[in-house]
């Protein structure tokens, strides 16, 4: 299979940034989204300004820890919606959309940098997708992960293009960006990995081992392997 360009727009805390939008009030204040769940209560988001809460903690804890904290309940249809709207502008702007979690969209950029004039342009474009209170994180490489990661580690407001060769790029970043469950990564950090690298360096038979079945995925990841290609890619490699 052919490598091709992907985009990855990541918003991140998009429950957050959506409630700043539609109440500008709670801008700069520590606000935390509760999501309610049986028995009880336990965060979703919260922004920086809520300094020791974390995602998972009930009301309680995060009162504890953040007196100050300003509490709103979820609203999962609005935040799908304001994702929806994200990715009609991303369509506009290129004709194969993929939607990930909410805040992570992808894009197939082949062919697309003539029609804006060039690369710069066309990336200059995708940044303009999403309104600037989003603070939107580009990524660009050859398969989603690594434009993922890209975007996951670039700084508000700005793109990152990879370098060629998925799995030199991502060797240095940290295993925390494997879409892999909390109990899964922390596995990996008590076995001493904590790079993709050194997972990279593993056998897939090890990496089955340590994390069952998504060792295999972690590890493809690692490689720059690419388990789900955009649709375009399935397309041109039938």
């Amino acid at each position: 299979m052919s490598e091709s360009t992907i985009a990855c727009l990541l918003v991140t805390h998009l429950p957050v940034k959506a409630e700043r939008q539609r109440y500008p009030a709670l801008r700069g204040k520590p606000l935390v989204i509760i999501e309610i769940i049986s028995p009880g209560e336990m965060v979703l988001d919260c922004s920086p300004e809520a300094r020791g809460v974390e995602t998972g903690m009930s009301a309680p804890e995060t009162l504890s820890r953040c007196p100050e904290a300003v509490l709103l309940p979820s609203d999962g249809q609005f935040y799908d919606n304001v994702f929806e709207r994200m990715a009609d502008a991303l369509a506009m702007r290129c004709p194969v959309v993929e939607r990930g979690e909410l805040g992570c969209l992808y894009a197939c950029l082949e062919g697309m940098a003539p029609v804006y004039g060039g690369e710069a342009r066309l990336i200059a474009s995708l940044l303009q997708a999403v309104p600037p209170l989003f603070e939107l994180r580009v990524g660009v490489a050859s398969g989603k992960f690594p434009a993922y990661v890209a975007a996951a580690t670039s700084r508000p407001g700005r793109a990152v293009k990879a370098p060629p060769g998925a799995a030199a790029f991502l060797s240095s970043q940290s295993i925390e960006l494997l879409p892999l469950p909390q109990k899964s990564r922390e596995r990996l950090r008590q076995a001493g990995i904590h790079t993709l690298g050194r997972l990279a360096a593993m056998t897939v038979s090890e990496a089955q081992a340590r994390l069952g079945a998504e060792g295999r995925l972690a590890w493809e990841l690692s490689q720059g392997i690419e388990p789900s290609p955009m649709p375009a890619l399935s397309r041109s490699a039938a």
